[in-house]
């Protein structure tokens, strides 16, 4: 990476004896799309509030284009945050809720209708200019929402949740709308969520927040096929875990089978793992798979372009999970109660100290 645009030193927030981030360093591109996931708790709106100047850090320094920032007030940082809420002003119409914080810069009148026309053109609601936000739906406030602040022209823009309340659908739509956006601003997103979909779809990296703490960061395709613990395995997609003990370069599983993986290069003979494979990834039959698990049919969940196929197996107390594409599961016999094999290569199986 390159000179990054925003750089965070061993920043830290504590509340009293509570220490809600913990240390954290991460460097953050020029236009790039960043996304901070965790689950309630884990410190990420705490951090996104030191990046907008809402909190001070107890400790560390925020760096924005090698500029120490850390103490510097929010009015005067080159940064914009979009609330969840979108907060727009319901009295105003939409071009004069995207105008307001031009206006309150008192710059030039043609300078505001200008960059208003613009950027109501990028976002494609030219021919809503003169709505008020009731007469909007939920994805159009979002994008006015979105434009008040990019029209500004912030160095960084901060989102909290800004999908959280949509509807499912529109949702998904609205990912890949922000996505399209922040390509053609070129401008640096940092979106906080909890929705691990939301964060691999439109993010170029992923940094995962645990108790304060960055668990693991990296691009999507990194944090979904190398989780470098069992929470983020755990946290990002399903994952099946299946307990078991180092044996003579392989793992012995608990029903007495074993598997074959890559283990850590400090395993020992005795040490206890737990082995993790995605449910997409195990393959009806044995075929030439490395790995093999004879289980029983409990449940099944049909979902359009895949079904769930829940196993009890002697290789953990969980169900294990399958999920199969559509062709896969064409004129297989699923009944519950239907004994099933299944294989799994070495390659797909991660393996974590238990």
């Amino acid at each position: 990476m390159s000179e990054p645009l925003l750089s965070l030193s061993n920043v830290t927030k504590e509340f009293g004896s509570v220490r809600a981030v913990d240390g954290v360093n991460l460097d953050i591109a020029e236009n790039e799309f960043f996304a901070l996931l965790g689950a309630s708790g884990s410190g990420k709106t705490t951090l996104l509030r030191m990046l907008a100047g809402f909190e001070t850090p107890t400790s560390g320094e925020v760096r924005l284009d090698g500029r120490d920032i850390s103490h510097v007030s929010p009015n005067h940082r080159p940064v914009n945050l979009m609330f969840q809420s979108y907060a727009l002003f319901p009295h105003m119409s939409v071009a004069r809720n995207i105008a307001y914080g031009l206006e309150m810069e008192r710059l030039p009148r043609s300078e505001i209708n200008a960059r208003v026309d613009e950027i109501l053109e990028m976002i494609q609601l030219s021919d809503l200019a003169g709505r008020k936000p009731d007469q909007l739906s939920g994805g159009q406030r979002q994008r006015v929402a979105l434009a008040r602040a990019l029209v500004k022209r912030p160095r960084l823009l901060l989102l909290d949740e800004p999908l959280g309340a949509l509807d499912k659908k529109l949702r998904g739509a609205m990912q890949l709308e922000l996505k399209r956006i922040q390509d053609q601003f070129g401008i640096t997103f940092i979106v906080v969520t909890h929705d691990q979909e939301e964060a691999l779809v439109m993010a170029d990296r992923v940094a995962i927040l645990k108790d304060g703490g960055l668990l693991q960061c990296g691009t999507p395709r990194e944090i979904y096929e190398h989780p470098q613990s069992r929470f983020a395995a755990d946290f990002i997609g399903l994952m099946n875990f299946m307990p078991a003990t180092v044996a003579d370069g392989a793992l012995l599983a608990r029903d007495g089978s074993r598997i074959v993986a890559p283990l850590p290069d400090d395993a020992h003979n005795g040490d206890r793992m737990i082995a993790a494979v995605r449910p997409e990834r195990l393959h009806l039959g044995e075929g030439t798979h490395e790995n093999r698990l004879h289980g029983r049919l409990i449940a099944k969940a049909y979902h359009g372009l895949d079904l769930q196929l829940h196993l009890e197996t002697g290789l953990s107390q969980e169900p294990i999970l399958v999920r199969l594409t559509a062709s896969e599961a064409e004129g297989q016999t699923l009944e519950t109660g239907t004994a099933i094999t299944l294989g799994w290569t070495a390659r797909d199986t991660r393996v974590f100290n238990a």
